[in-house]
């Protein structure tokens, strides 16, 4: 996983004014890079200090039509899984926003939970989503779908075999 911070200092250097500190993560577990936006805010009487959330993005703009071409479709798979993990993701994040060493040195044990990502249940709408994302990985000539689903979702390929199985069984995939 690579994780980028960008302080406001950083883009004021850049000549643009924004004063969110984002923390950019991209990983293979995720098609597309998730940012995520603080601003720190000081109360002027306390002295205290917060680092509130902003916003939050999933993508990449591209620089050029040929960029635009090679990204990676943002599907419904893609935002389940981010949605589910967004709770780790916004703690992974705060620890890297946040400038003290403490923080810094949590973010190891906060990142290995944040890839290892499974649904709680196996329910219809996973099951769907599942195998609408091996036929399409079928129907674009890729010589693994189930490995390639294995690590979209930071699983094993027998994990994603069973699944596959289970949305087989359940009707949500013809049998092959």
């Amino acid at each position: 996983m690579q994780v980028r911070t960008r302080w406001p200092a950083s883009a004021a250097r850049e000549g643009r004014k924004d004063l969110r500190t984002t923390v950019t993560f991209r990983d293979e577990s995720l098609p597309l890079p998730l940012r995520v936006h603080f601003l720190y805010l000081k109360d002027s009487e306390t002295g205290e200090e917060e680092l509130k959330l902003v916003g939050v993005e999933l993508g990449d703009v591209p620089r050029d039509d040929e960029a635009a071409i090679a990204l990676p479709e943002l599907t419904a798979l893609t935002l389940r899984q981010v949605v589910e993990r967004f709770p780790r993701w916004l703690e992974l994040a705060r620890a890297h926003a946040t400038p003290s060493l403490d923080a810094q040195a949590s973010t190891v044990g906060l990142a290995v939970a944040v890839k290892r990502w499974k649904p709680a249940r196996l329910d219809p709408n996973f099951l769907r989503m599942v195998a609408a994302e091996y036929r399409r990985h079928v129907d674009e000539g890729d010589p693994a779908p189930i490995t390639t689903i294995a690590k979209s979702h930071g699983v094993t390929p027998s994990a994603a075999s069973r699944w596959l199985k289970r949305a087989r069984k359940e009707g949500y995939l013809d049998a092959s």
